[in-house]
């Protein structure tokens, strides 16, 4: 009987892994996207919400940040230096935030670890974004990266949002 119980504890256990992916993100999508810059590959990961049908700019608080995706943190590796605005984010992996201020304008942030709000505990480089609308809704927030030699650009869609940011090789 102990065998019994001990043999269906690893078969949950086992399913449970397999299956934990699809049900915890509660809807939430894994992603990712890379692009090759200056010689180098650059690759975000992140975890798209659901929108659901709201305005989701109205979701993010001005003075706020947002770690751009669910359940877990947006990730930013790259092999290769990179410059946003007048500053250089060194090869490394990252976490990547948004901050929007009073006026709803976004500025993408590349950091060193996050605090409990999703305030960079130590802020890399940052560069000031561009907002659009979409004509067709995005439910799923994705990220992409997309480049033409050294220069790159990040354009995240969720519901009918488009956030960008322009980067470049250093």
């Amino acid at each position: 009987m102990l065998r019994k119980l001990v043999l269906l504890g690893i078969v949950v256990a086992v399913a449970a892994t397999l299956v934990a992916p699809n049900v915890l993100g509660h809807g939430n999508k894994p992603g990712s996207s890379s692009a090759m810059i200056g010689g180098g590959e650059v690759k975000v990961e992140f975890t798209g919400p659901e929108s659901k049908g709201r305005d989701v700019l109205s979701l993010l608080p001005p003075g706020g940040y947002w770690r751009m995706g669910a359940d877990r943190a947006t990730t930013l590796t790259t092999d290769v230096e990179l410059k946003l605005g007048d500053m250089t984010v060194p090869k490394g992996s990252y976490t990547l935030v948004a901050h929007f201020d009073e006026n709803k304008q976004w500025s993408l942030v590349v950091a060193e670890g996050l605090g409990g709000d999703f305030s960079p505990t130590k802020v890399v480089a940052k560069t000031t974004g561009t907002i659009s609308k979409l004509d067709t809704a995005v439910d799923n927030m994705t990220i992409k990266l997309e480049a033409s030699g050294d220069k790159g650009k990040l354009v995240l869609d969720w519901g009918t949002a488009r956030l960008t940011a322009e980067f470049s090789a250093a």
